[in-house]
C-alpha cells in the first residue's frame, strides 16, 4: 500500500540533503566568523604593541629655561602654578606685556598668588611659608586655570620631575590639601552643630545677637540659645554660635563656650554688652 508513495523517498532525501548542507554552512560560517575575530584581535593587538608612542601623543615637561620663552604673543603666554603649565595667551590683557600679571609668565610663580606681591622674593615656587588654608587657595587657582585656559603640561622642577612623576614636595602639597580638606568638614560639621547666630546693630540699643530655627542659614527643629563659641579654651577669638543646651555636642565642647554677660541663660536672645564684642 505505501508503494504508491515511494517515488517520494528521493524528493524527501534531497530536502534533509539540503538542508543539512544549508546547517553546516551555517556552522561553517559561524567557525570562520570566530576565527576571523580572533584573528582580527591579535593583529589589533600586535599593532597596538607594535605602533611606537609618537613624541606629540606624551605630556610636554618643560625645563625652567623653555618656559622663561613664553612671555610674549608672538611664542605664546604661558604660567606656572605648582608645577602645571597653562597657555593664558586668550588673556592677553592682563597677562601680555606691560599688563598687570604679566610677572606671573615665563616662571611659577605659585607664591605671588597668595601675597599678592610681585618682587622677587614673592614670584616664586617655593610656599612653605604657606599655612594649610592658604594651600588650599592656591590649588583652588589652579583649578580655576584648569577650567579657563589651556592645559599644556608640567614644569621640571620643585613639582614634577623630568619625566613627569611628582616630587615630594608634590606629595607634600596633597598631603596638605587632604588636611584642608578634613578641617574644612570638621569645621562644617562643627558650623552644622553650633550655628551661627542672627546678629544686629542698632545706634540705640547696641548689638543684638538671636537664635531661631533658620539662623546662620541652616534649617534645623531646635532653636538653641547665644553663646560665645572660641576656636579654643585659651583663645581669644569667638563667634556668636546657637547651642542646644541638652545636646552631646554641648556637654562635649563646654569648655570652649562662654555666656553673654546679663543675658539669661536659657534665653534666645541677648543684648551684647561691649565688653563682650
Amino acid at each position: 500500500m505505501f508503494s504508491k508513495y515511494i517515488w517520494l523517498l528521493p524528493l524527501f532525501a534531497s530536502i534533509c540533503l539540503i538542508y543539512s548542507n544549508e546547517y553546516l554552512n551555517e556552522i561553517k560560517f559561524h567557525f570562520m566568523q570566530k576565527g576571523l575575530h580572533i584573528i582580527d584581535s591579535i593583529y589589533t593587538d600586535l599593532t597596538k604593541e607594535s605602533t611606537p608612542i609618537s613624541k606629540d601623543d606624551k605630556e610636554q615637561v618643560f625645563t625652567a629655561n623653555e618656559l622663561k620663552k613664553y612671555t610674549n604673543l608672538k611664542d605664546g603666554l604661558y604660567i606656572s602654578i605648582l608645577g602645571q603649565v597653562f597657555d593664558v595667551t586668550k588673556g592677553a590683557k592682563l597677562y601680555g606685556p606691560g599688563a598687570t600679571y604679566h610677572a606671573f609668565t615665563g616662571r611659577d610663580a605659585s607664591l605671588a598668588f597668595i601675597t599678592g606681591e610681585f618682587d622677587d622674593k614673592d614670584l616664586t615656587d617655593d610656599i612653605s611659608s604657606l599655612s594649610v588654608q592658604q594651600v588650599k587657595t592656591l590649588n583652588d587657582w589652579l583649578q580655576f586655570y584648569n577650567e579657563k585656559y589651556i592645559y599644556k603640561g608640567k614644569l621640571n622642577g620643585r613639582y614634577y620631575n623630568e619625566d613627569g612623576t611628582p616630587t615630594e614636595e608634590s606629595h607634600n602639597v596633597q598631603t596638605m590639601l587632604i588636611h584642608a580638606k578634613e578641617k574644612q568638614d570638621e569645621e562644617k560639621h562643627r558650623k552644622k552643630m553650633f550655628p551661627p547666630c542672627n546678629v544686629e546693630w542698632n545706634p540705640n540699643s547696641g548689638t543684638v545677637v538671636w537664635c531661631t530655627k533658620r539662623s546662620g542659614g541652616i534649617e534645623r527643629d531646635w532653636i538653641g540659645v547665644p553663646r560665645m563659641l572660641f576656636e579654643s579654651p585659651h583663645s581669644q577669638q569667638y563667634r556668636c554660635a546657637c547651642v542646644k543646651l541638652d545636646s552631646k555636642e554641648y556637654e562635649e565642647t563646654k569648655g570652649a563656650l562662654r555666656e553673654y554677660a546679663g543675658c539669661p541663660k536659657t534665653s534666645i536672645k541677648c543684648i551684647v554688652k561691649t565688653d563682650d564684642i
